[in-house]
């Protein structure tokens, strides 16, 4: 070998060491050539958690990772910075699918998936049922059935229905609303008819003797409220003292029990509890702050809000955030400036819901339900639709809602798109008994993780959603 060829072989492996060795120690660092750009970028990665445990989880339609023996996760790095899409999948349950940005230098999370099964067992409580509530304590339920001259009642646990309680009113109409005390010892039930709306007050702590008679079983546990009538309105148990009861009747705050009605704030407009204290709005647009016998009072707001005559008008405390709804706004009061402030949010009546872990909000209205999060500070549509009559946390990271004649569980995470499964609209409830799902009233119970809801005069639960 002559000379000037080992000087050319020399020459040429250093030319390689100096072109492949800082790539090779890009390539260590977690850099990668962009073939889109053709730019050298820092890249990311993605860490996925499913409950229950994934059998395949794919990245961008590469071969399927499996997570370990003991762990229900996988983490995939040395992505390039863009949208990368995910497939998890598992034998018998729906498939989640999403499309989400990895940023450079940052571990993208998709932590706590829900995979929902796919056959879903269901089972029949009770037939012939108009109306279902369920109480505070999240244990028993009440049902009814409307007739023409009567209301028939059935009180039982949600884990049998096998000896209910069972009690009528006698009187026509529909139950408009059942509200239950803190401590679930109470019911007050609202019936609406033609001409007028009757109140009843449900005490589940009397138990009828054996074999009463129709009118002994009806006085002994339920019996008409007359201080409340049409003209009442927002109608509440007293937090602390479930036989106190609280309305607003001609713009005057009452509370009675024991048969003693009195007078505690004059001029509201509404009004709600905050712990131990009633949070009410004047007349004049204030919001005040008082204690549950309307003596000591302190002024909340520097500024009033316009009231209309006749306007639906609502107060909601929640995790200390105090809202105003009216018929076509909501306000958020503004604790440092003590000012009420429009949120972002298209005019409608809503409801808001709390996360359990308190750390979102989701507000319902007919059509649309957005979330807001305390963390970013940002509010998100993430489902529009017709008829939304129901809105619950599933827990902390999903929502279950009912949207004309379908049962909806949907994930909160708005980046990228946002997973939602529809539960079965044909039940089976037997080898020989269907049912199909129409307008469903819904209720899920975190307590025993199941989904109940009423449809076609038929009370119908499901087995337990949440994974153990």
């Amino acid at each position: 070998m002559t000379k000037r060829t080992r000087l050319i072989i020399l020459f040429a492996c250093i030319a390689s060491f100096l072109i492949i060795t800082p790539n090779l120690v890009l390539y260590s660092m977690g850099y990668r050539l962009d073939l889109k750009t053709m730019k050298i970028t820092a890249t990311g990665g993605i860490y996925v958690r499913t409950f229950p445990t994934a059998e395949r989880i794919t990245i961008d339609s590469t071969s399927p990772l499996r997570p370990g023996l003991f762990s229900n996760s996988i983490f995939v790095q040395n992505l390039i910075p863009a949208g990368h899409s995910v497939l998890v999948q598992k034998s018998g349950y729906f498939d989640y699918e999403k499309t989400i940005s990895v940023q450079e230098n940052q571990v993208t999370k998709l932590e706590n998936i829900l995979l929902i099964k796919r056959n879903i067992v269901f089972q029949e409580i009770i037939e012939d049922v108009d109306y279902f509530s369920v109480a505070s304590d999240k244990q028993n339920t009440l049902t009814a059935t409307e007739e023409s001259k009567n209301i028939f009642f059935n009180y039982f646990p949600l884990s049998s229905s096998d000896q209910p309680q069972t009690f009528f009113i006698m009187r026509s109409g529909l139950i408009s609303d059942v509200k239950w005390s803190n401590d679930s010892l109470f019911a007050l039930i609202k019936i609406k008819s033609a001409s007028a709306i009757y109140y009843y007050l449900f005490d589940t702590t009397i138990q009828p003797q054996a074999s009463p008679s129709q009118a002994q079983q009806q006085s002994l546990t339920v019996k008409p409220l007359s201080f409340l009538d049409k003209n009442v309105q927002q109608v509440y148990f007293n937090p602390r003292n479930s036989k106190e009861i609280f309305y607003i009747k001609n713009n005057i705050l009452y509370s009675t029990a024991d048969d003693k009605t009195i007078p505690i704030i004059t001029g509201t407009a509404g009004y709600n509890f905050s712990e131990e204290n009633i949070v009410w709005l004047s007349l004049e647009g204030l919001l005040y702050e008082s204690d549950l016998s309307g003596k000591t009072v302190s002024p909340l707001t520097k500024k009033g809000v316009s009231i209309k005559s006749g306007q639906s008008l609502e107060i909601s405390v929640i995790s200390n955030e105090i809202f105003v709804h009216t018929d076509n706004s909501l306000l958020l009061l503004n604790s440092d400036t003590k000012t009420f402030e429009n949120l972002p949010l298209p005019a409608g009546s809503y409801d808001i819901l709390l996360s359990p872990d308190q750390e979102n909000l989701a507000f319902r209205n007919g059509k649309e339900i957005y979330l807001y999060s305390f963390k970013d500070d940002v509010y998100e549509n993430i489902f529009s639709g017709d008829s939304l009559t129901s809105c619950q946390w599933l827990n902390d990271d999903y929502i279950i809602f009912t949207a004309g004649d379908k049962i909806i569980i949907s994930e909160i995470d708005y980046r990228g798109n946002i997973n939602t499964i529809t539960l079965p609209q044909i039940i089976t409830l037997q080898p020989d008994k269907e049912i199909g799902v129409l307008k469903p009233k819904t209720f899920f119970n975190q307590r025993d993780g199941k989904v109940y809801f009423l449809t076609n005069k038929t009370l119908i639960s499901s087995e337990k959603i949440l994974p153990q």
